[in-house]
């Protein structure tokens, strides 16, 4: 079940809102745990036992990473290590990996369960915040099943840590204007992704299928899907937290404004934050950062930028799209950082390209298509079609650039603040506007479902 689907929209939503401000605090985590099984089950009913499965095992590990008996919280810890990643990498990885060795015929050939990577991680990091004695063990299963499955942020984020949902767990109560606050933000998340993303794919489908393979046509192609994907996850991310906001949680943010950055470093900084931070928190800095010296600085980049990359997807390609940041971000951290510093205007231009060239890599399935459409992207070869696809777009490409401008966001949200009535009306329009967007169109994508 898509946030952007009328099922979702007219029904689902409405219904758990309104159940979930009448029912008494004591059973409000049971009542969203419920709808949350409801939810997931719509759409992947096959492998709801196994989200369940991994629920029960991380639960009991939990508790075990808690004890004092120092040998018993290793193996808790070891023991949640092999299975969550034991299950992501049979499930996501295993034919992938068996095909490279050349064992394609004998590969498992799983679906891939909805939200596995994100759930995963959540799971993973709960217990090893257990056992660093960061957070205490949840004892209560409702409550920590509730904090896994909550369907605002169970297939597409934002990676939730249990330490920033505890309190609210155990005690939250639902304002007027939290209510209105969380409303706002669903309603702009779902006109990100319905009345920009949608049109920017469809836009980047008609540029990659031209035949006549111009210049041009493979730059705005390009151009839409970067802005697609981030107006799509980014869409997504901000109806997420406006639900939690709705329920009472207040979710961490997971974007601002990457495309305003003046360096790589900066852009994955305000990209998939909380994937970042993921990467950092349990996998960067447990491998010692860069405070080993340059050999192994360059060694723990590499590690977390191959790993992001498959975390991404299992194909050729999403390892060199992670290879090619890695290589990016060595680059700056020892060599052109400063330099990029100081020249924020050439930081910008050279970032915005960088970016570009990568999404190359994550848009196409191989390398040898990648570099067909590299290749596309610096023959100066003619066509009319992108000329009459830009100006057919131009509106929509000019306030989707619009809207990656943290100026012009800011002062938009101030404005709007300023005049609550005005505010309302807009809101209510946009999500008319959002919903008869969705009755009329059938290409409703969403690029990061099965991550």
């Amino acid at each position: 079940m898509l946030f952007s689907s009328l099922t979702f929209l007219a029904y689902f939503l409405p219904a758990v809102v309104l159940l979930h401000l009448l029912a008494p605090a004591r059973a409000r985590n049971a009542l969203l745990l419920a709808a949350s099984v409801v939810f997931y089950a719509w759409g992947e009913i096959g492998y709801l036992p196994l989200v369940l499965l991994s629920m029960g095992v991380n639960w009991l590990l939990g508790r075990g990473a808690a004890g004092e008996r120092q040998a018993v919280r290793r193996f808790a810890l070891a023991a949640s290590l092999l299975f969550n990643l034991g299950a992501l990498f049979y499930f996501k990885y295993a034919a992938f990996f068996m095909d490279l060795a050349g064992l394609s015929a004998y590969a498992p050939q799983p679906s891939l369960p909805l939200g596995i990577s994100f759930y995963t991680f959540q799971t993973q990091a709960y217990v090893v915040d257990v056992y660093r004695r960061k957070v205490p063990p949840e004892r209560n299963f409702i409550d920590y099943a509730t904090f896994i499955l909550l369907f605002p942020q169970l297939i597409a984020g934002p990676i939730v840590l249990y330490e920033d949902v505890r309190e609210r767990l155990k005690a939250r109560s639902v304002s007027a204007g939290a209510l209105e606050e969380g409303m706002c933000a669903f309603v702009t998340g779902l006109a990100a992704k319905v009345l920009l993303a949608n049109p920017l794919g469809a836009l980047w489908e008609r540029m990659r299928a031209l035949p006549d393979a111009s210049m041009g046509a493979a730059w705005l192609g390009i151009a839409a899907f970067g802005l697609q994907i981030y107006f799509d996850f980014h869409g997504y991310s901000l109806m997420a937290i406006g639900m939690g906001r709705m329920f009472g949680f207040t979710f961490p943010r997971n974007f601002h404004h990457p495309y305003a950055a003046a360096s790589v470093r900066a852009f994955w900084r305000r990209w998939h934050m909380t994937l970042g931070a993921w990467f950092r928190e349990y996998v960067y800095l447990p491998l010692g950062g860069s405070r080993g010296g340059t050999a192994k600085t360059v060694r723990n980049l590499f590690i977390v930028w191959l790993l992001t990359g498959l975390w991404h997807g299992a194909s050729v390609n999403f390892v060199l799209w992670g290879l090619w940041y890695f290589l990016l971000l060595a680059l700056e951290h020892f060599f052109t950082g400063s330099f990029l510093a100081r020249h924020k205007g050439l930081g910008h231009v050279y970032t915005l390209l960088a970016v570009l060239l990568g999404w190359v890599l994550f848009a196409t399935d191989t390398p040898a298509e990648a570099a067909a459409f590299l290749q596309r992207m610096f023959t100066p070869l003619g066509g009319s079609g992108a000329l009459y696809a830009l100006r057919e777009n131009a509106v929509l490409l000019s306030i989707a650039a619009l809207c990656c401008i943290p100026g012009v966001c800011t002062s938009a949200q101030a404005k709007l603040s300023a005049c609550p009535p005005v505010r309302a009306a807009l809101f209510i329009g946009v999500l008319l506007l959002c919903i008869a967007a969705l009755v009329a169109e059938d290409y409703n994508p969403f690029l990061y479902f099965r991550f």
